[in-house]
């Protein structure tokens, strides 16, 4: 082997280990990626889910304002006929 093959050869090797090295590391690279991301999914899932049920909870409590504000209404011509005959008295 001449010289010239010996180093070509050996460059070749030192490259190759280089590029498994390299495709090594960003594997576990994107391995990590991947597992993060599984992370943030979930954590969206649960904020979803979250927000769903903070929706209808406000949604209920909509309802129910909507109802106390038609029974204060209905209430106060009744408060304003019994203010009226406390003050006739």
């Amino acid at each position: 082997m001449t010289e010239l093959e010996r180093i070509l050869k050996d460059t070749l090797i030192r490259l190759e280990q280089d590029f498994s090295r390299s495709l090594s590391d960003q594997s576990k690279e994107l391995q990590e990626q991947r597992q993060l991301m599984a992370v943030q999914n979930q954590e969206l899932q649960r904020f979803q889910e979250e927000t769903t049920r903070t929706k209808a909870d406000l949604q209920a409590l909509t309802r129910r304002l909507e109802g106390l504000t038609g029974l204060s209404a209905s209430l106060e011509p009744l408060l304003s006929h019994l203010n009226g005959m406390l003050s006739g008295k």
